[in-house]
């Protein structure tokens, strides 16, 4: 059973506050792979993500998937769909086992009277949006340095992750990610250690992308 008080977004509120916000939300559990919602589906439900990953992604004419943004717990997932109370603009697939929270919104908006509530929704309105700045940069900036600014940023991640999960993540080909990096092998700013991609020249690396 979750505890709602234990979630980020509700710690402020009292008993009964609590009480009614039980009484309008369902405990979703999915499955990796389980689609959330589709793009275009009435925002009748507000989504927020208790447990595991999730993202949200749209689909090109080619089909190719186009990533808009990844999610991990808690995370409120396309809450400005339920503000402007427009259908949800892209599709949202669980990443891994997890549990979501599904939230009446309309009765939901009663009780957003609430100043902490409000301003809790706020601040996550503003990581998506400094997000979709993210996913607009991406798409101006050209492949090398779109790489090159994702290394610098996300030196775990990139020493980490398996290449066909960046080249995702930035939405490019990854016979594409594998030529840049070998291109920054030849450059002195990556190296392989031990079967694995590690940073070499962090200064250098950001000269690729700094201007």
């Amino acid at each position: 059973m979750i505890e709602l008080k234990q979630i980020p977004l509700f710690s402020n509120l009292d008993i009964e506050d609590l009480k009614e916000l039980e009484k309008i939300s369902t405990i979703k559990h999915l499955k990796k792979g389980e689609i959330v919602f589709y793009q275009g589906d009435k925002s009748d439900f507000l989504y927020l993500l208790i447990k595991g990953k999730a993202k949200i992604y749209r689909t090109d004419t080619k089909g190719n998937e186009i990533i808009l943004h990844q999610f991990i717990a808690p995370s409120l997932l396309a809450e400005r769909a339920n503000l402007t109370e427009i259908p949800y603009p892209a599709n949202c697939i669980m990443q891994s086992d997890g549990i979501i929270l599904k939230i009446d919104y309309k009765q939901f908006k009663l009780m957003m009277k609430k100043a902490d509530i409000c301003f809790k929704i706020m601040q996550s309105l503003l990581k998506k949006m400094n997000s979709l700045e993210d996913v607009i940069e991406n798409i101006i900036l050209d492949a090398q340095t779109r790489i090159a600014k994702f290394i610098y940023e996300n030196p775990e991640a990139f020493e980490t992750l398996k290449q066909h999960s960046i080249a995702n993540i930035l939405n490019i080909k990854p016979e594409t990610l594998s030529r840049k990096l070998k291109k920054l092998k030849e450059l002195g700013i990556i190296e392989n250690q031990n079967s694995k991609l590690k940073i070499k020249n962090r200064g250098k690396l950001k000269e690729l992308f700094s201007w």
